[in-house]
């Protein structure tokens, strides 16, 4: 007999008080249960995706127009997309041709890629190109280096610069001149030195720069060009630019003096106004100053052979000596220029402002043949060539007699007889000469027997064969 409790929860029919059946009570149990762990699932939490990695990176722009130059600034940032992002956190730039290079420090932030990253759906690998898109403008640019801080390496680097420039040009050039590009100095003008050129609307210039370079590994930079000697760089200052190559690097100039001696052969007016302390004066730089002049004769009434002694004003690099782009060695040809004239001229001595040897005079016999009865009869006695107010020649004996010539008579004989008109001279001289180790020296030539001087005499000149050198 059932229990009467038992029969007033469930009737005869299965139904809970009569009112739900037993089985659809499960079935919404097993509903409502299902609802409520969906429920659950849904509304728990999501899963913190990882933070973003970030590295920095350095970006090489290439060449820009000053426009776009000027716009690109530190913090400037741009987002490709997803969560990828990039920060301008240095900017470097350097002149290049009419141009100027950019080169940026950036820092790169996006999903974690082991120990890298993913940036814009790769890897920001060594050459990759990267954009940088601001409301401003638009580069493009390459990756040159990944890691390190968020800056670049930037250090001042001193160089020696060499440039052949326009003389109003080189006037222009002055320490202290800055070089800025977009209103950041570049590089500032420490010392200068000018030389003449044979060319007289050029001039040789060599510049102490400090400039503002960057660290790529191991080599310094400045922009795109590796610092290092031989290398060419432009500087574009405000009144001048500067197309030089690097002659030294991490030194700057190295001033210094050198006696030399000089020999060329100029026009008579040249050699009329040369004179001791005279300077040579290179775009306000002193390059030279006259310390001796010898001035002698040639052949050539309108041309003299000079000797001049010079104190040069030079440049010292490796231990050696260097005026514009010569090194100071004998042999080697420097050009100085003066208010008054340009002169060009051969190293003849180095550390010395004088010919060499002793100076002393010599008794020297010349003579001439087949020379006109009326030249011959110009040469008297007394007659000297002066040198800067010094008797370099004196004409102390002269002896003239018919010059021979062989004749044929009629019959077949061979006579030798007097030429109606063509003399034999004999002249007996006193030279200023100097005496060497290597022999007796006339005007810087030697003097033997055989040898040939010329000597101006005023109203002739005469070039004589060596006879004898007396004492």
């Amino acid at each position: 007999m059932a229990d009467s409790r038992s029969s007033a929860l469930l009737d005869e029919d299965g139904n809970i008080f009569g009112l739900v059946n037993v089985v659809d009570a499960l079935a919404v149990l097993l509903v409502v249960a299902v609802v409520v762990a969906g429920a659950a699932l849904v509304l728990q939490p999501e899963p913190e995706s990882p933070p973003p990695n970030t590295t920095n990176v350095t970006l090489d722009l290439g060449t820009q127009p000053s426009y776009i130059v000027t716009e690109i600034t530190e913090g400037d940032t741009y987002s490709p997309g997803g969560d990828s992002e990039l920060t301008v956190t240095d900017v470097h730039v350097t002149p290049q041709g009419d141009q100027t290079r950019v080169i940026v420090r950036t820092t790169l932030q996006g999903p974690p890629d082991g120990d890298s990253l993913t940036y814009a759906n790769a890897p920001p690998r060594l050459g990759r190109p990267l954009t940088v898109a601001t409301s401003r403008y638009e580069v493009r640019g390459q990756i040159r280096a990944v890691g390190g801080n968020d800056s670049l390496a930037q250090e001042d680097t001193t160089v020696v610069l060499r440039d052949t420039m326009a003389s109003a040009e080189a006037r222009d050039v002055t320490p202290g001149d800055e070089v800025r590009l977009a209103g950041r100095t570049v590089a500032t003008i420490e010392d200068v030195a000018a030389y003449a050129t044979e060319d007289p609307t050029e001039q040789t210039v060599f510049v102490e720069a400090t400039l503002d370079t960057h660290r790529q590994q191991s080599d310094r930079r400045f922009g795109g060009t590796q610092v290092r000697r031989g290398q060419s760089v432009t500087l574009p200052a405000e009144d001048y630019t500067l197309d030089g190559r690097i002659e030294q690097v991490g030194n700057g100039l190295q001033s210094t003096t050198a006696d030399v001696l000089i020999e060329t052969t100029v026009d008579t007016e040249t050699a009329d106004r040369l004179a001791t302390g005279d300077v040579a004066t290179v775009a306000g730089y002193e390059a030279a100053e006259v310390r001796t002049v010898t001035t002698y004769a040639t052949q050539n009434p309108d041309r003299k052979r000079v000797f001049v002694g010079l104190s040069l004003a030079t440049l010292e690099s490796s231990g050696r000596q260097q005026f514009g782009s010569a090194a100071v060695q004998r042999g080697n040809d420097i050009t100085v220029s003066t208010e008054s004239y340009e002169l060009s001229g051969t190293i003849d001595r180095v550390g010395a402002l004088e010919p060499r040897g002793a100076v002393t005079n010599r008794t020297v016999t010349l003579r001439m043949t087949d020379m006109r009865a009326d030249m011959a009869d110009a040469i008297r006695p007394g007659m000297t060539e002066t040198s800067g107010g010094e008797t370099v020649a004196r004409v102390s004996r002269v002896s003239t007699e018919p010059s021979v010539i062989i004749t044929t008579g009629d019959n077949g004989s061979v006579n030798v007889v007097d030429h109606p008109y063509l003399r034999d001279v004999t002249i007996t001289t006193e030279l200023r000469v100097r005496e060497t180790t290597s022999g007796v020296q006339f005007k810087g030539e030697s003097v033997q027997q055989g040898s040939t001087v010329v000597i101006n005499l005023g109203t002739i000149t005469i070039e004589a064969t060596v006879v004898s050198v007396g004492l």
